[in-house]
């Protein structure tokens, strides 16, 4: 699988509403884009400050489903319709399951 993963920070003027819309939005991608498996969203907790505001991690098939998703019609309307108008900061990663490196107690 392939993971794409960010952190989006918000202006401070974003609304609960705005970003209800934004968590709405990306959770309904999924079943509209090929390859596009998984999608979770939480909001940050609110423990200390200078945080991002909201974090998603996407789960694709591979990378050829990553690249198509992001000018997908569906994605495109939520970054533009959503996403952009509050905007203050983001940060991405993505990578393929085999990369990943993992510790357990």
């Amino acid at each position: 699988m392939f993971n794409h993963h960010g952190h989006l920070t918000l202006s401070p003027e974003a609304t609960d509403a705005q970003v209800e819309a934004i968590l709405d939005g990306l959770l309904a991608l999924p079943g509209q884009i090929d390859g596009l498996r998984e999608a979770r969203v939480a909001r940050d907790a609110g423990l200390a400050d200078g945080n991002a505001s909201l974090r998603f991690h996407m789960v694709f098939d591979d990378e050829a489903s990553w690249r198509a998703y992001g000018s997908h019609p569906a994605h495109v309307a939520v970054v533009t319709d959503h996403i952009k108008p509050v905007l203050a900061g983001k940060a991405m990663v993505q990578h393929d399951d085999r990369d990943l490196r993992v510790a357990t107690a």
